[in-house]
């Protein structure tokens, strides 16, 4: 099963957000980590929007940090620690098998 919205926004709120402060993403456009909001993105869009996201988060000092942060707290939205929502869920599943 998951965790209750209240589990995980206890746990989150353990959590330190400093490595924030150091991620390469700060010094980018954020428009490229996050899905547009008010339009449809068709998924060419989508791969290579994600695809430039990736790369600064491919040379980011806190990459791990900010992908454990997503994984954690079950961010549902925009690429972090160089990994898109699809692939954070792969990530979630398998080390749900793993447990």
């Amino acid at each position: 099963m998951g965790r209750s919205i209240t589990a995980v926004s206890d746990l989150a709120a353990d959590l330190s957000v400093e490595w924030q402060q150091h991620g390469s993403c700060k010094q980018a456009d954020g428009t490229l980590f996050f899905p547009p909001s008010n339009r449809f993105e068709h998924k060419p869009d989508r791969e290579a929007r994600e695809a430039r996201a990736k790369r600064i988060c491919g040379g980011c000092p806190v990459r791990e940090d900010c992908l454990e942060w997503a994984l954690t707290t079950r961010e549902p939205h925009g690429v972090w620690g160089g990994r898109s929502e699809s692939e954070r869920k792969q990530m979630i599943l398998a080390r749900r098998k793993a447990s």
